[in-house]
This record gives structure tokens, sequence and C-alpha cells, in this order.
């Protein structure tokens, strides 16, 4: 399993580290974008750490920065709720992709080495990306302050393999979406080539006929294609949340963004609270 990354846009990543076993021999293959979980679930304050997820690595840490991991399908808003997540609680953002596209413009070592992949179309190896994801993972800005790791783990190879790095999030946020709204937000979507905005025939709508007149639609965004990437979305996040089971909280992500957030700030604000509760008693 690799990834591909579009220099020119929005990129993925994703990585994977092969391991002995016959199994993973024959799972490695192509990464793709996850897919949305089918069944709606109410959102849920998450409760305090349970005898299984208190073992979890980063759970030990007696500082109140919090690890999030958040995961979404194409349209969720999950780049959205990243911004406003970072922007209030400091996290650092990390996402693969943007990894890759910085070693590539710094002519890194791993940067040179992906760059030849992709020129040549093919996907860049996990042991490449694996690194990038835990040398950013280790600087001090994340260990002090904080990750959001946006979109990433897609597979359950990924997720252990961070695992077995010592990385693991005390919440797995999973943004969930019903597939006909997921539908009208992909389909609606409109770039204007010359200002590179992206406006929505609905909820965007362009400001004048001008613009309307030379807006284009991603050859993807259709709705035979976007119920595709959907599909193979639910298919990977579904194992991935077969390791973060203890600590996921499903958000419903069919409302407001403004509402999506509060949902989000309720979750981490009680786990600040529970980390801080815990430092407290540790000092003691």
């Amino acid at each position: 399993m690799g990834c591909i990354v579009n220099l020119n846009g929005a990129a993925a990543a994703s990585l994977r580290l092969p391991t002995p076993t016959e199994g993973d021999k024959k799972e490695r293959g192509f990464c793709c974008f996850p897919r949305r979980h089918r069944r709606h679930h109410q959102f849920r304050p998450p409760s305090a750490p349970t005898a299984t997820n208190s073992r979890s690595h980063s759970l030990t840490v007696t500082n109140e920065a919090l690890n999030v991991m958040i995961s979404g399908a194409p349209a969720s808003g999950k780049g959205t709720q990243c911004h406003l997540i970072a922007d209030k609680y400091g996290l650092v953002h990390i996402a693969a992709g943007d990894l890759l596209r910085a070693e590539i413009a710094t002519g890194s070592e791993n940067g040179k080495r992906a760059k030849q992949y992709m020129e040549q179309g093919q996907l860049v190896p996990d042991e490449i990306v694996v690194m990038m994801v835990k040398d950013r993972l280790l600087k001090p800005d994340s260990k002090e302050r904080g990750w959001l790791l946006d979109g990433y783990p897609r597979s359950l190879s990924q997720a252990t393999a961070l695992k077995g790095f010592g990385f693991e999030p005390h919440t797995f946020l999973l943004l969930e979406v019903s597939e006909d709204v997921l539908v009208e937000r992909v389909v609606g979507r409109r770039l204007d080539p010359v200002t590179g905005k992206i406006y929505h025939l609905k909820y965007s709508p362009p400001e004048t006929e001008e613009i309307a007149a030379r807006l284009t639609q991603r050859f993807d965004d259709t709705e035979e294609k976007v119920k595709l990437r959907l599909n193979t979305h639910h298919q990977n996040v579904e194992s991935v949340l077969a390791l973060y089971k203890d600590i996921t909280v499903k958000i419903n992500g069919n409302v407001s963004k403004e509402e999506v957030f509060a949902q989000i700030d309720s979750v981490l604000t009680s786990l600040v609270e529970q980390r801080k509760a815990a430092s407290g008693s540790v000092a003691a």
C-alpha cells in the first residue's frame, strides 16, 4: 500500500508498514480515501477513560496537551473543523499529504525519493510516508502543544504502525454525515478557475453572473463517483475504528458548522479537564 499526492491540488496520503505475516502480504495494494460510516449515531460526550483505553501510551502523559485524530468522508466538513480545532486548542495540525509536499519542496532525502515515484505516476511507498509522519509527531511543538492528525490513519495497518511507534490519540473523532447530504454537497461544488475559490450552487453561490459563467466542476464531483468514494470510505474507516473503538466519538455532521464544532468542543473541553485533574493528582 502507498499513497498518491497531487502537487497541484488537494492531496491524499497514506502509509502502511509491511509486516512479515502472510495476511499482510496479501493485503498490500493501493490506498483510498476513507469513506463514511453508514449508520448514524447520536453525539455522546466522552466518559472517563476506561480500563482498556487507560493503557494507551499517550494517556499516561501528565500534561494537558491533547492528541486527536479526526476522520470524515469527502465533503463532511473535516477541513473546516480542523481549522477551528487547531485555532482554539493550539494543536499542531498534521496532514500526511502536506508533509509530502513540504519534504519535496525542501528537497529532503525522503522528498527526493517520493518525487521519483510521483513523477512516474506510482504510489509513494508507505515506508517513506511513515517516517515523515513519525518525525513530525516527534517535533517539540507536537509534543508540547499536542497534535491533530487529519484524516489519518486510513487503514488498520497504518493505525497499527502508529501504535507501534507509541503514537495514540486521546480521542478519535468521526464526522458522520448522511449520504444524501454528502452527495448534494459534492455534486453542487464549483471552482472558479480564475481565483481558485470554491463555490456551491446552493450553499455558497457565485456573487455575479460573470463568475457563474466561468465556474467549472471537478471530473469526479458526480453522483456516481461520489457514491463509489463513499463506499470505499466506509470500508476503510470500519477497519480503523476496530483499533480505536474505545475512544471513538461520533459527531453528527448533518448540522451547521457551528453546531458541529460545538459537539467537538464539548468533547475536547471534557478531555482537557480530565487531563488537568489527572495531572493534579499525580503532582499531589
